[in-house]
């Protein structure tokens, strides 16, 4: 028999996810807790939060959860950004919300003291593949078929290039009076 579950706890997805509630300042559920840093112009509502949220936000030390158009959005930061995301540390918050937010927007930030690593199974499977085709390489009789291509693929570039400035030099005309 199916479960019949309200639109309250049905997460942005449409899936069922963990019910928050706010009590002091620990935003609560059943396997996650989180602090409220800062609730400007009080943002926060856990029920829109348990709508919203999603376990891919897990990966962060700070949700930072903002209002516009009459809804939440929700955007992850870390306290130590790894290389290339520089533009995802906590110290660039209030960049964010000059540029991203509307103006004088109510926002809430909450930290999450035990980030986790989340990995996806297309992740997985991707490594898995990828191993695979190693291993075939490795074991690929014909070494120097690699070389031939290559030396065919330069001759070709080459002969290209010839004709390309054939083509340029004919392409160069003089304009001449015409005699009578």
């Amino acid at each position: 028999m199916r479960k019949e579950i309200s639109e309250e706890m049905y997460n942005y997805n449409k899936f069922p996810g963990p019910q928050f509630m706010l009590v002091g300042d620990k935003v609560k559920s059943d396997s996650y807790e989180f602090s409220l840093i800062d609730n400007e112009k009080s943002a926060f509502d856990a029920t829109a939060f348990t709508q919203r949220f999603s376990e891919v936000l897990l990966k962060y030390d700070y949700i930072v959860g903002d209002w516009g158009n009459e809804q939440l959005r929700l955007r992850g930061f870390y306290k130590k950004t790894p290389k290339g995301k520089e533009n995802k540390n906590i110290t660039r918050l209030e960049d964010y919300l000059n540029e991203y937010c509307n103006f004088g927007c109510a926002y809430f930030v909450l930290e999450n003291p035990e980030p986790e690593e989340i990995f996806f199974e297309e992740e997985l499977v991707t490594k898995r593949k990828k191993k695979s085709n190693k291993k075939e390489r490795q074991n690929y009789p014909f070494k120097d078929k690699k070389r031939k291509d290559s030396v065919r693929r330069d001759n070709k570039r080459r002969r290209r290039q010839e004709e390309r400035a054939i083509k340029d030099a004919r392409a160069q005309f003089v304009i001449r009076k015409k005699e009578k």
